[in-house]
């Protein structure tokens, strides 16, 4: 390091005591030496640094919040579960309505620019709250039902699931198919793996569940079973694989199931037999 240059001894003025302006022309190259003046260019440099970092950190907020409204990320989800034999209603937080059936499994799911609902297993109503920026859709396996401002019914059965429009309008999905199936009010849709269904109507007080009315119009025994088993603590079921075609008509207490089944001789011609571990055994009669 270079040192300053040694101060020359001021100059006295005619007085005999040395002048301010005379001792700063005697100490400039002293101080320009210990205080040296940045350049002008080097003055403008980080304010226009700051100038083009606030417009970078600008862009990466726009970029990051387009990002996420464009991938939807979650942030908040709630499970809901009926034990057999228990129906519930959940009312969510954007006044949305659910009606869940005995033994069913629900989640519900918050996202940034969505709503969504996977039911797991069983059935549920969706009295969906409308709203312009955020859709609602359930899945259902491989079927996606969404919403247009509705009220209907989705029944998971394993890969398959039927929906049923009561108000308003859905469209129904299938993963890996293109298009989307919309019903009208009064008609419902069994959809999933296999070929597609057309639209059918709502048959007659199939809408009573919510009630626990369970109501069958020559429904396959199978079916029926499938519907009893949510208010049946025990296993019910059918010695023969051809019993489950038997066609069933009639209106039946989901809250009181073992009436239900014990009803079962005098409509088709099968026996019940209770075990001792409380489950329910249909076999043909002869």
């Amino acid at each position: 390091m270079t040192a300053p240059p040694r101060p020359r001894p001021p100059l006295p003025d005619k007085a005999g005591t040395p002048s301010p302006d005379r001792l700063l022309e005697q100490y400039r190259d002293t101080l320009k030496a210990l205080f040296p003046v940045p350049d002008p260019a080097q003055l403008y440099r980080p304010h226009r640094s700051r100038q083009i970092g606030g417009a970078a950190l600008c862009l990466l907020l726009v970029a990051g919040l387009g990002g996420l409204y464009a991938v939807d990320p979650g942030w908040q989800q709630h499970d809901y579960r009926t034990a057999i034999g228990q129906r519930r209603n959940v009312l969510l937080a954007d006044g949305s309505r659910i009606q869940l059936d005995a033994g069913s499994h629900l989640q519900v799911r918050s996202h940034l620019r969505s709503r969504r609902a996977v039911l797991v297993s069983g059935r549920a109503r969706f009295d969906v709250a409308p709203s312009r920026w955020r859709r609602f859709q359930v899945d259902a396996g491989p079927v996606q039902v969404r919403n247009y401002g509705t009220v209907f019914d989705v029944e998971r059965r394993g890969d398959r699931s039927e929906v049923r429009l009561w108000r308003g309008k859905v469209g129904v999905r299938v993963a890996g198919r293109d298009g989307e199936q919309h019903l009208q009010p009064g008609q419902q849709l069994l959809a999933g793996t296999g070929p597609v269904q057309p639209p059918q109507p709502i048959a007659t007080g199939s809408g009573e569940w919510t009630q626990g009315r369970l109501q069958f119009a020559q429904a396959p025994l199978g079916e029926v079973v499938r519907s009893l088993q949510r208010y049946h603590h025990g296993a019910i079921v059918l010695d023969e694989p051809g019993l489950a075609t038997l066609q069933v008509s009639g209106v039946f207490d989901g809250d009181h199931a073992a009436t239900a089944l014990a009803l079962l001789p005098e409509i088709l011609p099968v026996a019940v037999h209770v075990r001792g571990d409380g489950s329910v055994h249909i076999s043909a009669r002869h």
